[in-house]
């Protein structure tokens, strides 16, 4: 293996390693805005009472 075949090896591990991390990054962002999401739906279809109750149990 010469220095150039050396070289674009590295660069791929290195573009490889980069996209795992972006991808991990943009995975976690999308489902966290997906939890929030299902979990405003989940309050608003809750009643009044429960919705207060569980206000006061997160306290």
């Amino acid at each position: 293996m010469d220095n150039s075949e050396l070289t674009g090896v590295v660069i791929a591990a290195a573009l490889a390693v980069l996209a795992f991390g972006i991808t991990r990054i943009a995975v976690r962002h999308f489902a966290r805005r997906r939890a929030a999401k299902e979990q405003a739906e989940a309050q608003a279809t809750q009643s009044r009472q429960v919705r207060r109750a569980s206000e006061r149990r997160k306290r």
